[in-house]
């Protein structure tokens, strides 16, 4: 499969059956050749600048943690997303890498992010920039609810991604 992921496995995430972990959905993406919000996009509002918290597609990643896709523009190559992480979680057990950059900022709580040998705590109000094209991933070490802002900006409008 050029997933990677066995066709049962297609099959769950398909019908809602499984969680889904970021290293699936970007495996997913790949294949297709689309960005993952894409895997997302609900039809856009009438007005192309205003883009409605009931538009704005949530689902579940990991064990809890949700992702809640806030704007895609693929002709410019951002996705912006909102993170939860409930206290013990993470995005998925491998870190993943793709191209383009992310910048995240943390809103509430406190995150740990894994980038290649380094780890960064950061708390509330802290913001990050990464390569995105270097293995990492975000994990809630703590025990309170932890919630980020991440924007992606593709290198290229039509590449895929996070």
């Amino acid at each position: 499969m050029t997933t990677g992921l066995s066709v049962s496995m297609l099959s769950m995430l398909e019908r809602g059956k499984t969680g889904v972990s970021v290293g699936s959905v970007v495996a997913v993406a790949s294949a297709l050749g689309i960005q993952v919000g894409e895997l997302f996009q609900t039809t856009s509002s009438t007005d192309p600048n205003l883009i409605r918290r009931s538009e704005q597609v949530e689902i579940m990643i990991g064990s809890g943690v949700v992702r809640r896709l806030i704007l895609h523009d693929r002709d410019r190559g951002i996705e912006m997303t909102q993170l939860e992480l409930p206290a013990g979680t993470h995005t998925g057990s491998d870190p993943v890498r793709h191209e383009g950059h992310e910048y995240l900022t943390v809103l509430q709580g406190v995150l740990t992010v894994e980038i290649a040998e380094e780890t960064y705590e950061l708390e509330a109000g802290d913001t990050l920039h990464l390569d995105a094209q270097r293995l990492h991933r975000f994990a809630n070490r703590s025990v309170t609810p932890s919630r980020l802002l991440l924007v992606v900006q593709h290198s290229q409008p039509f590449s895929f991604g996070h």
